[in-house]
């Protein structure tokens, strides 16, 4: 199993805790902000709002925190102005790194993301400098305790999905960027539970980390630059064995 799919496991334990400390709604709530003013605050006519709606639900938010974001990306309340920026960079053991970020004050994340990449053994890279080793990609991510591995596949090559991953508590299921939301939307058609849907990268090829102390430090360096606020999610191209990372 690839880097991503390790490290959207790692994010998916990890989601939990940030729900518990309420540092999850910040994240989600800049996610519908920046989803309305990109496709406006239909969601039935714009999907990635409905998949942010979707998953303000799961994680408990309230219905008027929920709307406050949506007038917020409207323009009816007053608020930040939220763009998204994407950073690239590398971590320890060569590892590319795709940081996106959602800021209201690009030099103040750039200076952030600056400092803990240099504190953690990576470094920030140009525009494009790792770009290539990545797919755009559609994710939905399915528990594995909803449904069997045999049906799944079945229901996910029916529906059109491009591949399946099996994680320790959940499926990872690939398509198109331009597919995901039909594609998410015929699972659920087929009684599928999904947990989340979102556009995000995929690496094409993965650097082997073996070494134990580079697997600690970045691992050490995904965690730090996912706790910034400013940063919505982290893509890294590496493949570790299970036994390093449970040890990290």
């Amino acid at each position: 199993m690839a880097g991503h799919s390790h490290w959207a496991q790692i994010k998916h334990k990890k989601a939990k805790l940030d729900a518990q400390r309420g540092k999850l709604f910040s994240k989600i709530i800049r996610e519908i902000t920046v989803a309305v003013r990109q496709g406006g605050p239909n969601p039935e006519t714009n999907p990635r709002l409905r998949a942010a709606i979707e998953h303000a639900k799961r994680a408990n938010m309230p219905a008027e925190t929920i709307e406050r974001a949506i007038k917020k990306g409207t323009g009816e309340l007053g608020g930040e102005n939220y763009e998204e920026v994407i950073y690239e960079g590398y971590g320890p053991g060569g590892v590319a790194l795709m940081i996106l970020a959602t800021t209201d004050n690009r030099n103040r994340t750039t200076s952030e993301i600056r400092h803990v990449l240099s504190k953690h053994g990576g470094n920030l890279g140009s525009s494009g400098c790792v770009a290539f080793l990545f797919d755009r990609v559609g994710l939905i991510e399915v528990p594995r305790e909803s449904i069997s591995e045999e049906e799944l596949y079945e229901k996910a090559i029916e529906a059109g999905a491009e591949d399946v991953q099996v994680g320790e508590e959940i499926y990872l299921i690939y398509t198109l960027p331009e597919e995901l939301y039909q594609v998410k939307e015929k699972l659920e058609s087929m009684g599928v539970l999904v947990e989340k849907a979102e556009i995000t990268y995929k690496p094409n090829s993965t650097v082997p980390v073996n070494d134990p102390e580079n697997a600690k430090k970045l691992l050490k360096l995904l965690e730090a630059l996912e706790e910034l606020e400013d940063v919505k999610e982290v893509i890294a191209n590496f493949d570790m064995a299970e036994e390093l990372i449970k040890q990290a």
